[in-house]
Order: C-alpha cells, then structure tokens, then sequence
C-alpha cells in the first residue's frame, strides 16, 4: 500500500519537476505533495524497526532546496536541525533509497560530523573531509542510491586501501595521502590508470556536497552535543537497535576536563600567608576588641614542569604559557618553570611571555622524582604542579609529593603515565583522546542492527 502510493505520488511530482530548474520558483501545491512524499517515507520507518530515526526525523524542520548540490542535507539552528531536500535529486529515489538518505543524514547528527568537521577542514581538503564523512556513516546503511560514495568505490577511484569500522577523521587521512600522491604522479601512466575519472566527474557535487554545513549558526560544540542529546532521546520508543543505544551512550557520557578548565578550577584555593583585618576578632583572644584578626592571602602559585627530554617544541612552550598566563590574569600569581629530564636542569621564574628562556637542548632521559624532590626540598607546599610530560619514565615515584596538587599534562602520543600511582590527575595537552571511543567507534552493534536491517528487507 504504502509503495503504491509513494511511487503514483513520485510519478506525479517527477512530471512537475521536469521542467524546472534551479531557478524555478517551487509552488505552495508542490512543496505540499512533495512533503507528503516525504511523510510516507517517515511512516513507513515508524511501522518497522526504524522508528528511532522516524521519531527523530520528526523533529526537524524540513525545507526544499533546488540548488542543494546533493539529495539531501541538514543545518543546525538555534531552534533545532532543519533537513533540505533537494527535489530534482530526491524523485529519482525509490521509498527505500529515501529512507536510506533520511538516515544518513541522521548518522551524520549523532557522529557529531557538524563540528567535527569544521576541525579537519583547518588539515585536509574539502574532497578528503566530504567522502571521509559519508563513507564512515554509508557502511552501515543499506539501500542507498547507486550513486553514493562507499568503501569499495573510494578504494577503486582513489586507490587506497580503506578498512571497515574506522572513524572519519582516520579515512580523511587516507584519503588526503592518496591525493597527494595522486597529484605527484598525475602525469604519469601509473596515475591516471589508478584513478577513474568517470566516477570522479559524475560524482563532482562531493567537492561541495556538505557546504551547508558553513551555514550553521554559531553554536558551540556543548550546545549541539546537547540538541542531539535531547532530540536523540524523545526518539527512544518502542524497540531500540543496540546500535542507537551505543550512540546514546555516547551521547551521555561527560566530557573529560582539560586541563586549563581543571587548572582554573584550583585557582584561588590555596592559601599564602596572612593578612591583618579589623572585621575578623582574633581566635586567640576574642575578648581583646584591639586586636586585629587574621584572613588568608590568597595566591596561585604554580610551578611549570617542562620534560625537556620528550618531543615538546619552544613553540608549544610558548602556546602552554600563553595559555596560563591568561588564565591566573586576574588573580595574583607566581610562576615558577622548571626544565628537567633525569634531573631538574634549570629553574626560574617568569611574569609574562617575555620572560620564557629557549629550552635547554639535552638528551637525558626523562625522571619525574627529581621535580618531585625539589619541590619538597623547597617547601612548596601550596604550589600546583603542572607536569608536561611525554609521560614516559619511571613507574614509581622516590617520595610522596608535599605540594597541594599536581596536574600531568600528556604531550606526547603515548596515552598512559608510566607511573603506576600518579598522586594527581592525567589530562592530554590537546584535550582530545585518540584512544577514546567516538560515535563512529559502535562497530559489534551497528553490524548486528546492519544484518538484521537486511533480513528485513529481504
């Protein structure tokens, strides 16, 4: 039933359509029977295990967009996601090709592709970033149109090896590497013989097909992660695929603090010295109304561990320091760099960027106790430590540390501290886990959703 009226309602619509272009101004009446199109596709969803992305589906404002150089595509707005179709594309789809299409653009919200895009654009071409993030959500939809961009077909055109279940930014890689190899040999035999550029002209709207994107309104990360959030769940009824319930997971799971947030957290807590006030009656003798009562000074004081051993640069020196500088600028504060690898090299304090010396070239190897050492020697006991390290040296620490608190800033690749007993917490200097899942790491629970997708539709 529902096939039958999808197909006598395309058929009417494809001979309206025919005769327009991108200019064409789309009529009232149109738009009204090609959303009715559209309305078939989401109850059909609803009527099958596809209900999730029916229900969210519906939820977001749809537009018609003839220019929209792919079927479809989606915006994010203040108010909620707003989905475009692109009629002169879409009626050339079978209800199950919609259907398809409706998913991946909701594969493409839950991934979180709208920000994490605008990330990879800053290192790789539009063309890498584009297929990176259609064929890291198509591998888990069936019945996309023929013209979509896959695993095997970006192998074939672009000859490079791609493996299933990795996350987008991992195939745009690929991808750009292929291409630049490409334009080295694009000359040669080898090179235009690896490449089919049939598929590339007939598939040219990739270069731009995501371009909407750039539309979006300035919402940060937090926000967005937490518009999905919120859409995600009021579209859990009924059956839930393990594949959504991964996602939304995901989508639950708190963001780990960074560094800089943790370090502005501490700033002010810790105590230094005293100061006289004629408001606070001293606790010794309270009935002396001439005495004057003592209140805690209040400074931060924070020593700057720099492994001079690791692959840290002057340059990400002189980003970190502009970064703590600009977080203590309204308190007051007492830097205090330490350079060291097997053992503390040099010390000295700094007050703003200018103050930052060349680091001392030596090939040691890295220690994490001397700093250690040092700061209890010196009685810093109300100092916050800041330990940018590759984090690899020793797995036990030759003294309990005396200070407040220690923060070990990971520099390097490595995502674990060699110590076993760290006495303090571990953050990345980039605030980004490689080891971390993300919404495209639900590889076991997309695959079983994907196998009984296709029992279904057989």
């Amino acid at each position: 039933m529902e096939v039958n009226m999808f197909e006598k309602l395309r058929g009417e619509l494809l001979a309206e359509v025919s005769i327009l272009d991108e200019n064409a101004r789309i009529t009232e009446e149109f738009k009204k029977k090609f959303f009715k199109l559209i309305e078939i596709c989401a109850l059909s969803m609803m009527n099958k295990d596809d209900n999730f992305f029916a229900f969210f589906f519906i939820q977001m404002k749809r537009e018609i967009k003839i220019d929209l150089p792919s079927a479809t595509g989606t915006r994010i707005t203040n108010q909620g996601y707003v989905i475009y179709f692109n009629p002169l594309v879409v009626l050339d789809c079978s209800r199950l090709e919609l259907e398809a299409l409706i998913k991946h653009e909701i594969y493409h919200i839950m991934s979180g592709h709208h920000t994490r895009a605008r990330v990879l654009k800053n290192m790789y071409s539009d063309l890498a970033v584009n297929i990176a993030m259609d064929i890291s959500v198509n591998q888990y939809i069936l019945n996309l149109p023929l013209w979509s961009y896959n695993i095997e077909n970006v192998k074939r055109s672009y000859d490079v090896d791609l493996k299933e279940e990795q996350t987008m930014e991992q195939y745009a890689a690929a991808i750009q590497a292929a291409l630049n190899k490409r334009k080295r040999v694009k000359d040669t035999e080898e090179g235009l013989n690896n490449f089919d550029e049939n598929l590339i002209k007939e598939n040219s709207h990739i270069f731009n097909t995501h371009d909407i994107w750039d539309t979006d309104e300035e919402l940060d990360g937090a926000m967005i992660k937490e518009m999905t959030k919120k859409m995600a769940l009021s579209a859990l009824k009924g059956k839930i695929p393990e594949s959504i319930d991964e996602l939304i997971r995901e989508l639950n799971r708190k963001a780990e603090i960074s560094w800089k947030d943790y370090l502005k957290k501490l700033l002010g807590s810790l105590p230094y010295g005293y100061k006289k006030v004629i408001t606070r009656k001293d606790r010794r003798q309270p009935d002396r109304l001439d005495l004057r009562g003592r209140l805690s000074k209040h400074i931060a004081q924070i020593v700057v561990a720099i492994d001079i051993s690791g692959s840290i640069s002057d340059k990400q020196i002189e980003n970190i320091m502009t970064e703590i500088f600009s977080i203590v600028k309204n308190y007051p504060s007492e830097i205090t760099i330490l350079e060291c690898d097997s053992e503390v090299r040099r010390v000295y304090k700094v007050k703003d960027k200018k103050g930052i010396k060349k680091k001392l070239n030596t090939r040691g190897s890295t220690k994490f106790s001397p700093v250690i050492y040092y700061m209890s020697q010196k009685r810093m006991r109300n100092h916050i430590l800041i330990y940018f390290t590759d984090g690899l040296g020793e797995e036990e620490l030759s003294l309990v540390p005396v200070h407040k608190r220690t923060i070990w800033v990971l520099t390097g690749k490595n995502e674990e501290l060699s110590l076993k007993r760290p006495y303090g917490v571990i953050k990345k200097l980039s605030n980004v886990k490689a080891a971390e899942p993300t919404l495209d790491y639900a590889p076991d629970a997309i695959k079983e959703y994907r196998m009984l997708e296709w029992q279904q539709s057989s």
